[in-house]
């Protein structure tokens, strides 16, 4: 009842509101168009691992009949497609907007999924209302990422503006074309926080470095949180999305992740507003917050909830049983594999990842392109070649990710596999290579 009320009083207005729903999920509104940005609301996504919490109670009621649907990339906890679904079953169809890109997974990925989207390649204006997408570009074909201004010129001919910067990576050249486009900024939605596999896949769950560099992580994501703020210089900054719990028996690695309450960020940033879950708003006329969040969330609610996902399966669980292990043609798919990522690798130096197989041995992967030896099967008690990631990974799961049933991507920020890396120095290039390795 009260986010109805709320939202027609917010609709009155002449400017842009905001409600904030969960995550990097928005509703963004004028007099002109509503746009829903970023649904994620299927429990699991991840390939088992990732969990909603505080949970959303009837999303679809809580959203609300829209006009548009952004999705900024391609994965889960912004491309939720079975959701999209049902929302598109409660509220008949809405005109999906996407960036235009190449290589365009998220393109691919909608059209198998049976939904088309509109590809926004400059402004869209709807009455008095514009809308651009920014597109993350640093030249890499995994690039993924956008974000979406929002403009509003009101009856008084004043410009209002809301950028969704999202989880764009922020270098120099988007952050310039983002403040370019954008001009003024009266709220700006930013990321604070990072969701990555990074540090509590990286060591073992009693290593004492572990803690350090969780906060090293949550420090480095202020850090950038600052330069994004800084540079944009928005009249509001509200912190948002990236907010997940590990399920299964994953959920011994939450605390250990690095990844901030939205609330920390109030210490640092005078700006900043973090608005309450499924019926925080805030409007461009006024900027003045309705339902905020000041208090972390209490652990004790969150230990119980993680508890209650205790016994959640992953996914490729239920793929194969353990005893169907040593039918897999893991080394042969491997090989194709590894030719096919070759085709797309960013490496020009050597970088191994070592995988260790179900029969004991390890499988010797080189990320460089221009490597004569790109693959070999070397026993247990031989010597790994350094600079290296060794993975550690469940074979029924490695087979999925071989094949394109599950993605490299999605498994590393879902956690679901371990790396033991030497040096402990991270390496876009050689890590981008997983991206494509399957066959």
């Amino acid at each position: 009842m009260y986010q109805s009320q709320q939202a027609t009083k917010l609709e009155s207005l002449d400017c842009i509101s905001i409600q904030y729903v969960y995550s990097a999920c928005i509703i963004t509104k004028t007099k002109d168009v509503t746009i829903l940005h970023d649904p994620w609301f299927t429990e699991g996504i991840y390939d088992g691992s990732w969990f909603q919490y505080p949970k959303v109670e009837n999303p679809l009621e809580v959203i609300g009949d829209v006009d548009y649907i952004f999705i900024s990339h391609i994965h889960p906890d912004h491309y939720d497609s079975r959701f999209i679904k049902q929302y598109f079953n409660h509220y008949g169809v809405k005109k999906i907007i996407i960036a235009k890109r190449q290589p365009n997974y998220l393109l691919g990925k909608m059209r198998s999924d049976g939904l088309y989207p509109l590809i926004l390649e400059d402004w869209l204006q709807i009455g008095t209302t514009f809308i651009k997408i920014i597109v993350q570009n640093t030249g890499s074909d995994s690039d993924i990422d956008s974000g979406l201004i929002i403009k509003y010129k009101s009856s008084d001919n004043r410009v209002h503006c809301v950028v969704n910067s999202n989880d764009i990576v922020y270098d120099d050249k988007t952050l310039m074309l983002m403040k370019k486009e954008a001009g003024e900024i009266d709220i700006l939605l930013c990321e604070f926080t990072g969701a990555g596999p990074y540090p509590q896949t990286y060591f073992d769950i009693s290593d004492q470095r572990l803690q350090a560099e969780a906060l090293r992580k949550k420090t480095a994501f202020f850090e950038r949180y600052k330069k994004l703020t800084n540079t944009l210089d928005a009249k509001v900054n509200i912190p948002f999305a990236g907010k997940y719990i590990l399920g299964g028996k994953l959920g011994v690695l939450n605390f250990v992740r690095g990844v901030a309450d939205a609330v920390e960020v109030l210490d640092f940033d005078k700006k900043a507003v973090v608005l309450g879950d499924a019926n925080g708003v805030i409007n461009t006329r006024t900027l003045v917050a309705k339902e905020k969040r000041t208090i972390p969330y209490k652990k004790a609610n969150v230990d119980q909830v993680i508890k209650s996902l205790q016994d959640q399966r992953m996914d490729y669980e239920r793929l194969f049983s353990i005893q169907e292990i040593s039918q897999l043609p893991i080394k042969r798919l491997l090989a194709l594999a590894v030719k096919n990522a070759l085709s797309k690798s960013e490496c020009e130096s050597d970088y191994f990842f070592c995988i260790r197989l179900h029969t004991k041995d390890f499988a010797i992967i080189n990320a460089n392109k221009k490597s004569n030896e790109s693959i070999k099967f070397i026993p247990d008690f031989e010597s790994l070649p350094a600079p290296r990631s060794e993975i550690i990974i469940d074979m029924r799961y490695l087979f999925g990710l071989l094949t394109h049933v599950y993605h490299w991507n999605n498994a590393e920020i879902g956690s679901q596999f371990e790396t033991r890396r030497i040096p402990n120095i991270y390496d876009s290039k050689a890590q981008n290579f997983l991206n494509f390795l399957s066959v």
